[in-house]
């Protein structure tokens, strides 16, 4: 069995460090990193530090900050102006933000921080402020719950807001590219215009090139923000789950998530048996069960796609588990924390400050925290380490490996990484990888290669007619010389970024 890409689950609000008074201090704090990360595998909180010269306005520093989103090797982060804070304005947009990228982190210097398991970005990069220049694009953000990230390992992102008209015909996608200057515009279709319900943002996610917005309540929105004339699809939530059909909690977040696991899209969602009368009785307890779907193309759907249901277990059978029990927690339904990015079935919850891993098919709890989970500068008392709080978020690859978290693994998620490396990395870790095979293991595998899937097609065949026969066969003295050159190249063009 492959081993999974290493992930933590990142706390959303980070922790704060304080302007330093004396001119020692001060020193200090200009060279140290704006965005250290103390990484703790699950079920731990892994926390996000913003250093004093982070902050848009380090003379009034944003006291609770918001991580609004996640992508390979890169952060999102929300900032707000005193009085007002990013997880404030994170959730009602009246009031200035300020967005700043987080990107390209190393593990942090030294062994005794390397031994500690910490990462860091030296310098966070501002995105510009909307609105100055240019009229026709809108000042500030209308629903910060809009913003998303799409970002690839080659260091390149794009942020985009989808504003939402309720009762209008259109929408606007305002796009920010890396290494331009300027947000774009463009106005889509809104394929929500004949409903008479409004859109309310709960939050994005990424996959792929695709973002998807969510309001919790009734749908999502998707589009391809990558290609230059993007088009705006809705998609119900699967089996009438509905807040016109089914009774909505107070904070929806803590019993719904959409998030992406095995680069899917996926609905998850605690459901509790409705009964009319306000309940939280044991009987209805038992009865709650926690739900997962699937969102994904099927050719005999008239629209393109349907939900694919994985799984529906109730909590009975998971507290009825030997594994439950042996953790000593009681028999109430949890708060849903976060979904394994590798595995679907692998969903983490929380309850009364611990947190705790359940193969849900299974209803087997895997694994569970040694002491209570520390959701860092809170704003508010009891808050639960919800969706809204926490986010699934793999390791950056060159993090792992620094921090000794990965070897060799085939699984999904190295694909996913591997698909964007650059090609000169991907040449190295393909000769790393046929230096370790004997020549007919090796012939096999290219063999595999450019057979593939066994259906005859014309293509395939000039294909097969035009492949080179078999001769690659390197001494070791040729394959290092190659690697070493290959090493040089990746030195030289990071040292050119």
């Amino acid at each position: 069995m492959s081993a999974a890409w290493p992930w933590v689950i990142l706390g959303r609000i980070p922790r704060i460090v304080s302007i330093p008074s004396d001119a020692e201090a001060d020193e200090a704090a200009f060279k140290a990193a704006d965005f250290p990360i103390r990484v703790a595998r699950p079920p731990q909180v892994a926390a996000v530090t913003v250093g004093p010269l982070a902050h848009p306005d380090p003379n009034e520093p944003d006291k609770y900050p918001y991580v609004l989103a996640a992508g390979p090797d890169c952060l999102l982060l929300n900032f707000a102006v005193a009085p007002s804070t990013g997880v404030d304005s994170a959730v009602s947009a009246q009031d200035r933000a300020y967005l700043v990228v987080a990107r390209g982190f190393r593990a942090g210097g030294g062994a005794q921080a390397q031994q500690q398991g910490h990462a860091a970005v030296p310098v966070g990069e501002p995105i510009p402020v909307r609105g100055r220049d240019d009229v026709a694009m809108p000042a500030g953000y209308k629903a910060l719950r809009s913003v998303g990230l799409v970002a690839s390992y080659d260091g390149r992102y794009t942020v985009a807001e989808l504003v939402v008209y309720n009762g209008a015909d259109r929408a606007s996608l305002l796009r920010f590219r890396s290494g331009d200057d300027r947000w774009t515009r463009t106005d889509l279709s809104f394929p929500l215009a004949a409903e008479h319900s409004d859109w309310v943002p709960y939050g994005v996610v990424a996959q792929k090139e695709t973002l998807w917005w969510f309001d919790l309540s009734w749908g999502l929105l998707s589009c391809d923000i990558s290609v230059d004339d993007p088009v705006l699809l809705f998609h119900k939530l699967p089996e009438d789950r509905g807040l016109w059909t089914v009774h909505m909690p107070v904070q929806p977040d803590t019993h719904r998530c959409v998030t992406v696991s095995h680069r899917e899209l996926r609905y998850v969602e605690i459901i509790l048996e409705d009964r009319g009368g306000g309940g939280g009785s044991d009987k209805e307890a038992a009865a709650a069960t926690v739900s997962m779907w699937t969102r994904r193309r099927i050719a005999a759907d008239p629209a393109g796609w349907e939900w694919q249901k994985n799984y529906a277990v109730s909590f009975e059978k998971i507290w009825n588990d030997g594994t439950y029990k042996d953790t000593g927690l009681p028999r109430k339904v949890p708060v849903l924390s976060a979904v394994c990015p590798s595995n679907p079935d692998l969903v983490y919850f929380s309850l009364e400050r611990w947190l705790f891993g359940v193969d849900v098919p299974k209803h087997k709890v895997m694994e569970v925290a040694d002491e209570p989970h520390e959701l860092v500068n809170l704003p508010f008392l009891q808050t639960p380490a919800s969706c809204r709080y926490v986010h699934a978020w793999n390791v950056p690859p060159r993090v792992a490996k620094d921090l000794g978290l990965v070897g060799f693994s085939s699984s999904d998620e190295d694909e996913d990484q591997a698909e964007e490396m650059d090609e000169e990395e991907l040449y190295k870790l393909g000769l790393e990888v046929a230096m370790g095979m004997d020549p007919s293991t090796l012939k096999s595998e290219v063999d595999k290669f450019f057979e593939g899937p066994k259906i005859p097609s014309p293509e395939r065949e000039v294909m097969n007619q035009l492949r080179p026969p078999f001769s690659f066969c390197l001494t070791e003295k040729e394959a290092d010389a190659d690697l070493r050159k290959v090493d040089r190249l990746v030195k030289k063009r990071r040292l050119g970024d």
